[in-house]
C-alpha cells in the first residue's frame, strides 16, 4: 500500500506553492514535522533551487504555520528550527485532531519506522479505529529494523558514510560501505536506497539484512539521486537491470479489481472484448514481474516480452513439482501410519 500523506491546506498555499514547487514545501514541512530543524545548504542540494527560491518556500510556511500552530525559526548557522506547542497537532482544532488521530492509525497499522515517525510529528492521538481499519504487513523485526533504521536517517541527514554488515538475498554475508540518502517502504520492509563505493553506483539495502553495529566512516558531498531511484509506484522500483514493459492478461473475474488500483503512474491498461484486461507496467527485474503476477494464480499471465512469459512458466513449473514432491513424500508416510 502507497500511503500519501498531504497536510491541511492553508489560504493562499496553492497559490503561492503550485506544481513542483507545493510538493518540494510539503517535503520541507514532512521533514520538519520528521526531524525538527532543517539545514538549509542541504535542502537546496537536494532539490536544486536556489537560497533565495528555499526562502520563498519558508516564507510560505510561516504563512500556514500561523493558521496551524507552528512557527519556524530564522536561520541560525545555516538551520531553520520547527517551533510547535506541546500540543502538537491535537491542540491546533477538531478538524486536525481528526487529522492527527488518522495519522496515528496510519502509523500503528504500519509499524516499525513509520510509527515512530507518525508519533514524532503527532503524538499519541486519541481514537479508536474510526471508520477506516487498515490491514497491513508489520516488520517482524520492528525492534532491530527501528534501530538501523534511525542510525542510516541520521547519517543522511550528516552526511556521513556508513560501513555495515549485509545479508544479501543469496544468503552470503557482506561488508558494504556507503553513502545514506533515503528509504523507502514497501508491505513491511523497508530498504535504503544508498550509494554503494565499491560498486561504484546506486542500490537498494534492506534494513532488516542490515546487521548492527553501523559504523560511520567520514563524511560525504550529496549527489543527486537519479529519477529511477526515486521512481513512485507500489511496483517496478526495484533496480536491478535495464527496464523492460511486461504485458500481464488478467482474467474478466479479477479484471475490475486489479485495473482498479494505481501500481504505477505511468501504467497503461486496454479493455478486452472478453471482460479480461492487458495491463503494461514497467520492471528493471523480471523476476519482480513474475512474483507479482503469481499472486494472481491461475488468473494472470506474462503474455510478453517471451523471454519474461518463459521465466514465469518455468517458475510454474518449480513450484507444481515442489508440491508433487511434497504431497507424494506426505502420502508415503501416511502409507506407514
Amino acid at each position: 500500500m502507497a500511503v500519501s500523506v498531504v497536510p491541511p491546506r492553508g489560504p493562499g498555499l496553492r497559490k503561492k506553492a503550485s506544481g513542483d514547487r507545493f510538493a518540494r514545501v510539503l517535503r520541507i514541512l514532512l521533514t520538519l514535522l520528521a526531524d525538527g530543524t532543517l539545514d538549509c545548504e542541504r535542502c537546496c542540494t537536494r532539490y536544486e533551487i536556489s537560497l533565495r527560491e528555499l526562502q520563498r518556500d519558508l516564507s510560505v510556511l510561516r504563512l500556514l504555520g500561523c493558521d496551524f500552530g507552528f512557527a519556524l525559526s530564522n536561520a541560525r548557522g545555516g538551520r531553520v528550527t520547527l517551533q510547535r506547542s506541546a500540543g502538537r497537532l491535537a491542540k491546533i482544532g477538531s478538524a486536525q485532531a481528526e487529522t492527527a488521530a488518522m495519522l496515528a492509525r496510519i502509523g500503528r497499522a504500519l509499524g516499525g519506522p513509520i510509527e515512530s515517525d507518525v508519533r514524532t510529528a503527532v503524538g499519541d492521538a486519541a481514537g479508536g479505529p474510526g471508520f477506516l481499519d487498515l490491514r497491513e504487513p508489520r516488520p517482524s523485526a520492528s525492534a532491530q529494523v527501528n534501530a538501523v533504521f534511525a542510525a542510516v536517517k541520521d547519517a543522511a541527514a550528516t552526511s556521513a558514510r556508513l560501513e555495515f554488515w549485509y545479508t544479501s538475498a543469496r544468503r552470503e554475508r557482506l561488508q558494504r560501505r556507503v553513502e545514506p540518502y533515503h528509504v523507502v517502504a514497501r508491505s513491511g520492509r523497508y530498504y535504503l536506497v544508498a550509494y554503494d563505493l565499491a560498486r561504484k553506483d546506486w542500490r537498494h539495502f534492506a534494513l532488516d539484512a542490515i546487521a548492527e553495529p553501523i559504523r560511520r566512516d567520514g563524511t560525504f558531498s550529496p549527489r543527486r539521486v537519479p529519477d529511477r531511484y526515486r521512481r513512485e509506484g507500489a511496483v517496478g522500483w526495484i533496480c536491478a537491470g535495464e527496464p523492460v514493459e511486461v504485458t500481464i492478461r488478467v482474467a474478466p473475474s479479477i479484471a475490475a479489481a486489479v485495473t482498479a488500483r494505481e501500481w504505477q503512474p505511468e501504467q497503461r491498461i486496454e479493455r478486452l472484448a472478453d471482460g479480461s484486461a492487458a495491463m503494461v507496467l514497467r520492471f528493471d527485474d523480471p523476476g519482480e514481474a513474475v512474483r507479482w503476477t503469481l499472486q494472481f494464480g491461475a488468473e494472470a499471465l506474462i503474455v510478453a516480452p517471451p523471454e519474461v512469459a518463459a521465466m514465469a512458466r518455468e517458475t510454474a513449473e518449480s513450484i507444481t513439482k515442489n508440491y508433487a514432491t511434497y504431497l507424494c513424500r506426505d502420502e508415503r508416510v501416511e502409507s506407514r501410519r
